[in-house]
C-alpha cells in the first residue's frame, strides 16, 4: 500500500485527515481522487490518498491486487495515518469501487474498532457488486466492460512483468469483466468463484451497522452501478443516501448547487465540514 501526503499550510497535529480510496483500474492519480483531495485541502484537512494493493505506485509492491471485498487493507492505511497523527479524527472517502470500499470498512467495526473514525463519504459505490457485474454486462454497456477488461488485463500482465513467478493468468480472447473475476480476481483472492467473490465482497448488508455519521451520494442514470440496492436499504439514521436523478458515474458536471462543474465532490467536502461545524 502506498500513500501520498498531502498536508495544507499551517496544519498541526491533533487536527482533522481525511483518507481517500480510488476506484476500479485507478489510483491515487485519478482525477476524481485528486479533485477531492485538493477540495479537502481547502478548509485545512491533511488529506492522505491511498494506492490500493498493486495499484498505482503500489503495483511493483504487492504480488497480489485489490479488490471490492479487501477492507483489511483500509483499515491498514487508516491505522497507519492514525500513527501519524494519535489526536487526530479522520474521515473515510471512497470512489466508485473505493467508496464500496469504506463503507464495507465502516460496517465491520463492530468486529474491527476504529474509534478514530470520524465519518464516511462514499460517492457512487458499487455496493452489491453481483447485481452492477450484471449491469456492465449488458448489451448496452459493452463498452464499459470493454474498457474496464483491457485495464484489467493490462494491470494483470504488468503484475507479472514485476513477479514472474507468479502462475501466469490464463485469458481467452473474448473477455469481459465477469470472466476476468472468474479467472483472475476470484482464484487468486481466495473466492471460489465471481459470484462467491460477489456475494462476500459487497457492502451493501453492512451499511445499516455503520455507526459513523456516512454520506452516500450515487446516480439514477450511472451505467454501471445499480441503483436498486440503495433504494432496498433501510440504513441508521446516521446514514444519508442520495440519489440524484443524474450525474452518470463519477461526473455531477453542470451548475447546480455551488456553481462548480464537478458539484457532487464539493457536496461531499461541504458535508464533511459542515458536519464538523455542528
Amino acid at each position: 500500500l502506498v500513500l501520498h501526503d498531502n498536508v495544507p499550510p499551517g496544519w498541526k497535529p491533533g487536527e482533522r485527515i481525511a483518507l481517500v480510496v480510488h476506484g476500479l483500474t485507478g489510483s491515487a492519480e485519478s482525477p476524481g481522487v485528486k479533485r477531492l483531495a485538493s477540495r479537502l485541502l481547502g478548509p485545512g484537512l491533511r488529506t492522505v490518498r491511498l494506492d490500493l494493493r498493486g495499484a498505482g505506485k503500489g503495483l511493483p509492491l504487492a504480488r497480489g491486487s485489490y479488490h471490492a471485498g479487501q477492507s483489511d487493507d483500509v483499515r491498514a492505511a487508516l491505522d497507519a495515518v492514525h500513527r501519524w497523527s494519535p489526536a487526530s479524527r479522520i474521515s473515510l472517502v471512497g470512489v466508485s469501487l473505493g467508496g464500496a470500499l469504506v463503507l464495507k470498512t465502516a460496517g465491520e467495526t463492530p468486529e474491527h474498532p476504529l474509534p478514530y473514525l470520524d465519518r464516511v463519504a462514499a460517492q457512487n459505490p458499487p455496493i452489491d457488486v453481483g447485481r452492477c457485474a450484471d449491469l456492465i454486462a449488458q448489451p448496452r454497456n459493452r463498452v464499459y466492460n470493454q474498457y474496464f477488461t483491457n485495464l484489467l488485463v493490462r494491470e494483470a500482465w504488468e503484475r507479472q512483468r514485476y513477479f514472474p513467478d507468479l502462475p501466469p493468468p490464463r485469458f481467452p480472447r473474448r473477455m469481459t469483466c465477469r470472466l476476468y473475476d472468474d479467472l483472475y480476481t476470484a482464484p487468486r483472492a481466495g473466492f471460489a468463484d465471481a459470484l462467491d467473490y460477489y456475494r462476500r465482497a459487497s457492502a451493501f448488508p453492512l451499511i445499516e451497522r455503520i455507526g459513523a455519521p456516512t454520506l452516500i451520494l450515487t446516480a439514477r442514470d450511472d451505467p454501471f452501478i445499480a441503483v436498486e440496492p440503495f433504494e432496498e436499504l433501510h440504513p441508521p439514521a446516521n446514514v444519508t443516501v442520495r440519489i440524484l436523478p443524474r450525474g452518470g458515474h463519477i461526473g455531477f458536471v453542470g451548475w447546480e448547487g455551488s456553481g462548480l462543474v464537478r458539484w457532487a465532490e464539493s457536496r461531499i467536502v461541504e458535508w464533511i465540514v459542515r458536519e464538523e461545524r455542528r
